[in-house]
């Protein structure tokens, strides 16, 4: 199954031919004969692979240099650090009466990393209790 770690390690590989599968898929042979690696991209099934190749390739090209400008883009998102991403807010500082958080607008750097991972901890233990797993079994390590 594709994951971030998956994606990262394409990266770093010269290039990738894909081969996208109609209904059934491809036949095992040519599977076999050309050694080729199945990525799937969830458990559920398309008519085809083309979406799927389209999501591969877009996971795995935004992380190419330069291709996000800045280089750390891709290092504080979901699923990096096995967690879900933080909420994100922008101007106005208040829309329909909701408020962005004081911590975001006090521009103290350390108060407003930790409020991030406490979100991110928060968002993932709620939504993701796999993912939320896997933190804490990381973090002991």
């Amino acid at each position: 199954r594709l994951d971030q770690a998956m994606v990262r390690d394409y990266t770093s590989t010269p290039g990738v031919k894909l081969l996208c599968g109609r209904y059934e898929g491809v036949d095992q042979r040519v599977l076999d004969h050309y050694k080729i690696t199945e990525v799937s991209v969830g458990d559920y099934v398309l008519s085809g692979g083309e979406i799927a190749a389209m999501i591969f390739l877009d996971a795995v090209v935004r992380l190419l240099p330069e291709v996000m400008g800045n280089k750390d883009s891709g290092s504080d998102e979901s699923f990096e650090q096995d967690l879900l991403e933080y909420p994100h807010y922008t101007r106005p500082a208040s829309w329909e009466g909701r408020e962005v958080p004081e911590t975001l607008l006090s521009g103290h750097h350390g108060r407003i990393d930790a409020w991030r991972i406490n979100q991110a901890e928060t968002i993932t233990q709620e939504r993701r209790p796999d993912l939320w797993e896997r933190y804490q079994r990381n973090r002991k390590l």
